[in-house]
């Protein structure tokens, strides 16, 4: 790399890091709601929440799911963009002898995790959609309940 790319790389795995970050907030906001709020739903634990209350909770939960796999998803974008950026600047020099001398985002073993069914956006990603299903079940169930009795 020459000139400023050094700068460019960094500053572009510093935001790809930043992402990352977020990324596993968003997990933590989805296990701390979903905590809290199924077992009112599901009516786990036993309190004597009106039904019009368990109706609001499930279209919140609904709602919320949807914005933050919308979410997820647009940073994920965000993620592979800038590793196929510093990909590229990875590439740059490979000629050169004095060039880059450790691959990361350019190397055959970093694009196998990424493309992995394990890899972790992925597996919450099926997860996350999963529940944002049931929550959509459960608003439809409890919203039937309190409009039909």
């Amino acid at each position: 790399m020459r000139d400023g790319e050094p700068q460019i790389y960094t500053s572009l795995a510093t935001l790809r890091n930043g992402y990352m970050q977020t990324q596993w907030s968003r997990v933590q906001m989805f296990l701390v709601f979903n905590t809290i709020a199924l077992p009112l739903v599901f009516g786990i634990v036993q309190t004597t929440q009106p039904e019009l209350v368990r109706f609001v909770i499930s279209l919140v939960g609904a709602c919320m799911h949807l914005v933050l796999l919308n979410a997820t998803l647009r940073a994920d974008n965000w993620i592979k963009y800038l590793d196929d950026r510093m990909t590229e600047l990875e590439q740059l020099d490979r000629e050169d002898q004095n060039g880059v001398r450790v691959f990361v985002f350019s190397h055959q073993d970093f694009t196998t995790m990424r493309h992995s069914w394990f890899a972790s956006r992925r597996l919450f990603g099926i997860i996350g959609l999963a529940v944002a299903v049931t929550w959509l079940e459960e608003s439809v169930r409890h919203g039937y309940i309190l409009f039909h009795h």
